[in-house]
């Protein structure tokens, strides 16, 4: 019986001192907590490739967090339902996003991430060379593209009206409308625009665009109201300044635009 005590006693101290240098251990060494954000196909913004979520959004994501000392998850959803997670709280952000009042009322914006501009693409083919407008009203007589769902603007929206207007799912299908004169602008986002030439070799050097903007899109992070790491705006901000100071934004924009 003694025996066995003593076999007990040391199996119980052997115990202790495993559970003693295990507690000497800190609990997050080595570790670092993961910010979760939604994506949405906006190339070369978010590409799915592979079952990987790639593009310019995503290499800084990285790059921002790393620098904040988080590790990045994202994860790839129609953008409704990234919208929809990001008003719930079961994503913490999005990152490269328009604010508007209704989206402030769920998330709270960092400063800009970059500002884009939109320009009226026509074929290098057309005669006369590029379409330029002094103002919006110029635009009038044109056959006009647009990419369903796609706002451009108040004041363009309302011309769009009475205009006459060829939709199409995608900004890819606009400018192969370009390609076989169905019409004769479209009004694109310029980094999707080089994004999508440059994934599409058929594309390049086929598009002039007018010298002026006929809006800018700014793009920012949406970080769900709910999430923990709300508080951390002003580092977010202040990492985002850096990285542009960097030119690191510019560079990673280039990588996916040249």
């Amino acid at each position: 019986m003694k025996s066995i005590l003593r076999r007990s006693a040391r199996v119980l101290f052997s115990a202790l001192l495993l559970l003693s240098a295990l507690s000497s251990v800190p609990a997050a060494a080595g570790e670092r907590q993961t910010i979760h954000l939604a994506a949405f196909n906006y190339p070369p913004f978010y590409m799915e490739e592979r079952g990987q979520v790639n593009g310019i959004a995503v290499e800084l994501g990285r790059a921002l967090f790393n620098r904040l000392d988080l590790n990045v998850e994202f994860t790839m959803y129609p953008l409704k339902r990234a919208l929809s997670y990001l008003q719930s709280g079961e994503k913490d952000g999005v990152l490269i996003l328009i604010r508007t009042p209704e989206r402030e009322r769920y998330a709270a914006f960092t400063d800009p991430v970059m500002t884009v501009r939109g320009l009226i693409w026509s074929s290098a083919e057309r005669e006369g060379g590029p379409v330029n407008f002094d103002k919006l009203e110029d635009l009038r007589d044109y056959t006009i593209g647009v990419t369903l769902g796609y706002s451009y603007g108040e004041r363009f929206d309302e011309m769009l009206e009475n205009m006459r207007v060829d939709t199409a799912s995608t900004d890819y299908a606009n400018y192969r409308k370009l390609l076989s004169g169905r019409i004769d602008i479209f009004p694109g986002n310029e980094i999707v625009a080089r994004g999508l030439f440059r994934l599409h070799p058929e594309l390049r050097g086929k598009f002039d665009h007018s010298e002026r903007s006929f809006m800018e899109w700014v793009l920012c992070m949406g970080v769900s109201r709910k999430s923990p790491f709300l508080p951390m705006i002003p580092e977010i901000n202040k990492a985002l300044a850096d990285m542009r100071d960097e030119g690191l934004v510019d560079e990673i924009v280039g990588r996916y635009t040249r």
